[in-house]
């Protein structure tokens, strides 16, 4: 979930999460002082488990010649695990979409063909969550995906455009509302008695109280993140975003040798 701020996050009425959280662990996240607090570059360490220093991306537009030598954890997992499917869904282009500058995911995902000049408005970002979210739902609820990326933008746009206040709570519940019908996907598959999912659920940067970010205030730095599921360890204490990659590959005891993030509970 793109830009959520964790104060904002705390005062929304979020009943998927505050389940999950419930059940599992809900912290703040600094976004590490090797990234900038821009989409970029913090999506690049979710994917790569790799700081800004290694994998280069330093911003929203471009990617280093060198970004191709780090993939992400879901073409890491295939490579390791090649029976096992993974599946990417994003409303925004530098994710998974195939541009000039390449994605973020190198294994390319489902990107909704959104207007390049309505993308910014809140509304076509509304409408491309969720169907980024009914697409998503629609593979949970069908396929064998053994790791799954689902990126919901809305949030991010809106504090840009609007700044953080009731309309920016109301993308924070509308999101949550999105992964529900993932959740729900999940526990309708036949074969869900006999699976375990751990789900995962973090933002990239804060906000401004006017809309922004990129810089150093708590605000633009302080992220979140939330996970749930039952092969995550108790006691659960601190939490980084290059996390993320080396926790789906421990899971299924696939190699992350040479990444900057650890499991889950090393820290």
């Amino acid at each position: 979930m793109d830009g959520i701020r964790h104060d904002s996050l705390l005062a929304a009425n979020t009943p998927v999460m505050d389940r999950l959280s419930e059940a599992g662990v809900l912290l703040p996240v600094r976004v590490h002082e090797k990234n900038f607090t821009i989409s970029g570059p913090v999506w690049a360490t979710v994917a790569t488990g790799v700081y800004m220093d290694q994998h280069g991306v330093e911003g929203n537009e471009e990617q280093p010649p060198g970004f191709a030598a780090f993939e992400d954890f879901t073409a890491l997992l295939r490579a390791q695990r090649p029976g096992l499917a993974t599946m990417i869904a994003a409303s925004w282009f530098p994710l998974a979409a195939k541009t000039e500058c390449g994605p973020l995911f190198s294994s390319g995902g489902w990107v909704n063909p959104v207007d390049p000049e309505a993308e910014n408005s809140s509304e076509s970002w509304i409408a491309a969550d969720d169907e980024i979210a009914a697409h998503a739902a629609a593979r949970l609820a069908a396929e064998d995906l053994a790791a799954s990326f689902v990126y919901f933008g809305e949030g991010d746009v809106h504090a840009h455009n609007h700044g953080t206040g009731p309309g920016y709570t109301a993308c924070i519940e509308r999101c949550d509302a999105r992964l529900g019908l993932l959740l729900d996907a999940i526990d309708s598959r036949p074969t869900r008695a006999q699976e375990e999912w751990t789900v995962i659920v973090v933002t990239d940067h804060g906000h401004l109280d006017e809309g922004g970010h990129g810089g150093d205030s708590d605000e633009e730095r302080t992220a979140w993140m939330l996970a749930s599921g039952p092969g995550l360890p108790d006691g659960i204490k601190a939490l980084d975003h290059a996390d993320i990659a080396v926790q789906v590959l421990a899971t299924f005891g696939a190699d992350h040798h040479g990444l900057a993030g650890v499991p889950f509970g090393q820290r």
